[in-house]
């Protein structure tokens, strides 16, 4: 698709302008790219099924992160800035300056003194559970079939309200599936001694044991991420569950709430540094069996990461992906924020 940019005077003009406006910037090398076209497939629908106004309209509003074959956890940078253009034969096309998070201001945890590896105590009492707070599910119909998403969130414990991704890749070898959930969900444990009702009790009970058997199913797919959503004090907080094994999924749900309380720290840590998190991703450990923060955007576009190599874009494929979904984007249901201990 990039054919159709150098086809294009005014996309190389507004591409060229795009560029300049954000050099200088915390990120490495910028370069234009196409990022959608109205081209079809041999069955006549859009290659890409993304209304292409809503995509420009959301990416100026809001910059989306640049995943490697759409994976969360593994953040190439971000797509700043896009525009509509179409070539003199009627091709449609969205054009997009992306920025690489590799040679601009990246930082790590550990330069910053920042100890992302703090163990905290998931608290022993909760408020009761929002009214009105649903589960937010989502998938690639192209990756995940919709009889597998029908049956497992049939016996949900709340309102599921599905929303269907599109990954733009042309081949998906990874099944991402997408859980968004009230924060509080995540830090109930069953040696909470103290909720503020009974009824309140029962669904934490009822939404962890539905965790709990959605990660059983995981081994019926083929090659699945679970990314389970919830947002805090501002930031959104992403737990990714890799593969199929049952036993590690289970020790990782143990340990979530743990993990939970220890992202509350460390967002409330950062913010009082004056680098506020928009997000905060936790990858597990299945040699240690234990969470860690994989990485962290800040509001200023600056990313936090010990491991460097999650960046590199030395091998990078030719073809990255923006994921995003049809209609609404997944957000938070309920933006429930836990106080986090000074201590």
């Amino acid at each position: 698709m990039s054919d159709l940019l150098n086809q294009t005077q005014a996309a190389r003009d507004w591409a060229d302008g795009a560029i300049r406006r954000h050099s200088g910037g915390v990120f490495g090398k910028l370069v234009p790219a196409v990022i959608w076209s109205d081209a079809r497939g041999d069955d006549g629908e859009p290659l890409v099924p993304v209304e292409p106004v809503e995509l420009v309209a959301r990416i100026n509003r809001i910059p989306h992160i640049l995943l490697h074959n759409h994976d969360p956890g593994r953040p190439k940078g971000q797509v700043l800035e896009a525009a509509n253009f179409a070539t003199e034969s009627g091709e449609k096309f969205v054009a997009a300056v992306l920025a690489y998070y590799a040679g601009g201001d990246v930082l790590d945890f550990r330069r910053l003194g920042v100890d992302a590896n703090v163990s905290a105590a998931p608290p022993s009492s909760l408020p009761a559970f929002p009214e009105g707070a649903w589960i937010q599910f989502g998938a690639d119909p192209n990756e995940v079939d919709s009889a597998w998403l029908d049956d497992v969130t049939s016996g949900a414990p709340l309102r599921v309200v599905r929303t269907e991704l599109s990954h733009y890749a042309a081949d998906s070898t990874q099944e991402l599936i997408r859980v968004g959930l009230v924060f509080l969900a995540l830090v109930w444990n069953p040696f909470v001694t103290s909720i503020a009702s009974e009824a309140g009790k029962n669904t934490y009970a009822a939404i962890h044991g539905w965790i709990r058997r959605l990660l059983e199913r995981l081994a019926e797919r083929r090659n699945p991420i679970l990314n389970i959503i919830a947002h805090q004090d501002g930031c959104q907080v992403s737990f990714l569950l890799r593969g199929k094994e049952v036993k590690q999924h289970y020790a990782a749900h143990d340990a979530l709430p743990g993990a939970a309380a220890q992202a509350v720290q460390l967002i409330a840590k950062l913010k009082r540094r004056d680098m506020p998190v928009r997000e905060l991703i936790y990858e597990f450990d299945k040699d240690a069996l234990v969470w860690f923060p994989s990485y962290a955007v800040l509001d200023d576009n600056r990313i936090i990461t010990d491991n460097t190599a999650l960046i590199a874009i030395e091998q990078l494929p030719t073809s990255l992906s923006l994921g995003v979904s049809r209609g609404e984007p997944l957000s938070p249901v309920v933006r429930s924020i836990l106080e986090a201990d000074d201590a």
